[in-house]
């Protein structure tokens, strides 16, 4: 491994935990995540797997504060990053008319602003030393198929998207930056919308293929990261089983 970290957000849990996990077989990195037993329990099993771990606990709310957080972090450590993957993510289920101003700015605080502060800071070459190679930003199939009362979400992952296709147009040939977009898989997320649903019961989206599991996202991820994906750029790449098909 090198000396350079691949920066994971949200990776206590769910996609990225599972993209950490999947890529400590052959990368150094750097974890963030808010809950601090669960990071560090992610940390420790990806450290086993030879991986030199950073762990970054910081909640993505206060997002206008993540680019300095990461600045200072990157120099205490004296680490660069040559890849940002952004999983970390919140949602809200209120009508539009029953939400109000500071629960959608959460919602734009941890999904995308967040994103844009960290990402401003490792482009600045005084911080990052100019490493950062690839961007893989999460978006969802909701950005563009909706979810019922979940306005700020589908809101914030249209946003992402979008951003995903100005970096890739700003920061080509030196940074390839590509977007995800996950359908349903089993997270803590989704167990927040579902609350009153049992762990125990059937896990059955409404996809062509059987239901996916983080790790088909992870392997997703490790493609794009690859020398394999060195001509993709701009792209968004679905990854929900045909879920964003219409059933008629």
């Amino acid at each position: 491994m090198g000396d350079t970290f691949t920066l994971i957000t949200g990776a206590s849990s769910g996609m990225g935990e599972a993209t950490a996990r999947l890529l400590s077989e052959s990368r150094n990195l750097i974890l963030n995540g808010r809950d601090e037993e669960r990071l560090a329990a992610v940390g420790e099993a990806c450290a086993r797997n030879g991986a030199r771990v950073i762990l970054f606990p910081f909640d993505l709310e206060r997002a206008d504060a993540a680019g300095a957080a990461l600045t200072d972090l990157l120099g205490k450590h004296g680490a660069t990053a040559d890849a940002f993957l952004h999983f970390a993510g919140m949602t809200e289920v209120l009508p539009l008319a029953r939400t109000r101003y500071a629960v959608g700015l959460r919602v734009m605080n941890v999904n995308y602003f967040s994103a844009t502060e960290m990402l401003s800071a490792l482009l600045k070459k005084k911080v990052n030393g100019g490493a950062l190679r690839n961007v893989v930003l999460t978006s969802s199939i909701a950005a563009t198929g909706g979810k019922l009362y979940q306005p700020h979400y589908c809101a914030s992952k249209g946003a992402v998207t979008a951003l995903g296709m100005a970096l890739a147009c700003e920061l080509a040939p030196r940074v390839r930056v590509n977007v995800i977009a996950p359908g349903s898989f089993r997270t803590r997320i989704v167990q927040t919308v579902f609350a009153d649903a049992s762990p125990d019961a059937p896990w059955a989206p409404d996809t062509r293929l059987p239901p996916g599991t983080v790790e088909d996202v992870a392997r997703v991820v490790r493609f794009l990261l690859s020398e394999d994906a060195a001509y993709l750029t701009g792209q968004i790449i679905n990854i929900d089983g045909g879920e964003r098909f219409p059933h008629f």
